[in-house]
């Protein structure tokens, strides 16, 4: 198959802010990136980069060690889903799957017919090869769109929001079947998502852009449970992590709901910063009352009252809240601003056992293992956990 690298790919923009931002990528061959961030964070700019269709001022494409910058989209040989699907308003649901492949010569018609008719009974469009798109709804437009990528013999596959049309009940089915297909085919493939859990239950490895910059690239493990920066570590999950603004005093981090003992190698780290970010995730809270609850010995503990509840079936989310000084909620403001996104809360999220007989006014004793907790540079967004 075909891997594709991104090195220093920069796009000016209008503003004094780069469109996109010193990219640099690799996408081995026959692997599956996400690109998941918020909205306007330049997902679909950069995959319109690669394809040839979007210009960059400096930086270079590499398709197989090749620089490509000269080659347009024909020459890169790219199948792309675009997320306003480009069908062809005259051609059935069978010629439009098969548009993009008719075009290469030299092409098996008994072959390729066979591949589409596979192709629609995977994404349900057998009983639609006859219809015109404008006799579709939009989700079913949406799958013809990715039926036609997938029916395409291609160097790589881009997919822009590929599962955003579909309803709720079948967007799983439709994005496993997808991955499935590309996977089983040994396929390079790229595709952008605003939900977190899509891209981190279906690509081999997963990057964080924002603000036209990429913030960390690795395994959806490694993203989750070593974030390099505050940004990753409050956009990824659900509910994402508890960002506590936090006070080191000598060995000890001073939360305003608790307190941490700190190692030596953590005091080094932190240095002489009168105020950190301490990143807590919801699932590693723990009712200290629950039976079930295993004993930690390594912990940061403290008793609290419960704001609020919501019960999730297999869960329940306790909110506990908090005070936060209002020079530090101003410190904790500008960085939002800075990062046009807001990560900042005065409550913890508890993500607890549905069982736990909690309600709203009473009081909970909350358990955290000490080596859960990571430790963030509110200022430049630095994981001060990681060695």
């Amino acid at each position: 198959m075909t891997s594709i690298e991104l090195r220093h790919i920069t796009t000016d923009g209008p503003g004094a802010r780069p469109l996109l931002d010193d990219i640099n990528l690799v996408v081995p061959s026959g692997t599956t990136l996400a690109i998941t961030g918020p909205d306007g964070a330049g997902k679909s700019r950069l995959l319109r980069t690669i394809v040839g269709l979007e210009e960059q001022t400096s930086g270079d494409v590499l398709i197989d060690d090749i620089v490509v910058n000269a080659v347009d989209p024909r020459g890169r040989d790219i199948a792309m889903v675009f997320q306003d699907f480009a069908l062809h308003p005259h051609l059935d649901v069978f010629d439009n799957l098969a548009f993009s492949s008719v075009l290469r010569k030299g092409y098996d018609k008994d072959e390729l017919s066979d591949r589409i008719n596979e192709v629609a009974d995977l994404l349900a469009l057998t009983d639609l090869l006859d219809l015109r798109p404008a006799e579709l709804d939009e989700p079913q437009r949406q799958r013809v769109a990715l039926g036609r990528a997938l029916v395409r013999e291609a160097h790589a596959y881009l997919f822009d929001a590929p599962f955003t049309a579909q309803p709720e009940r079948v967007r799983t089915h439709v994005r496993s079947v997808t991955t499935q297909w590309q996977q089983e085919a040994g396929r390079t493939s790229i595709f952008t998502t605003s939900s977190v859990e899509e891209a981190l239950s279906s690509a081999d490895r997963v990057a964080v852009m924002h603000q036209g910059f990429i913030h960390q690239v690795g395994t959806p493990r490694e993203l989750y449970d070593r974030p390099a920066d505050m940004f990753v570590a409050g956009y990824l999950g659900a509910p994402p992590m508890n960002l506590v603004p936090a006070t080191p005093q000598g060995q000890q981090l001073v939360m305003p709901l608790g307190t941490m003992l700190l190692d030596d190698a953590l005091v080094e780290r932190i240095g002489d910063r009168g105020l950190v970010v301490a990143g807590i995730r919801p699932e590693h809270c723990h009712d200290g009352t629950h039976p079930a609850t295993t004993p930690v010995t390594d912990r940061v503990e403290f008793t609290t009252r419960i704001d609020d509840i919501e019960w999730r079936g297999s869960s329940q989310f306790a909110y506990l809240g908090y005070e936060i000084a209002p020079e530090v909620e101003a410190s904790l403001t500008e960085v939002e601003d800075l990062l046009e996104f807001g990560l900042f809360q005065n409550f913890l999220v508890a993500q607890l056992p549905a069982d736990s007989e909690l309600r709203a006014g009473m009081s909970i004793r909350v358990v955290i293992p000490r080596g859960r907790v990571q430790v963030f540079d509110p200022q430049t967004g630095e994981n001060l956990t990681l060695p």
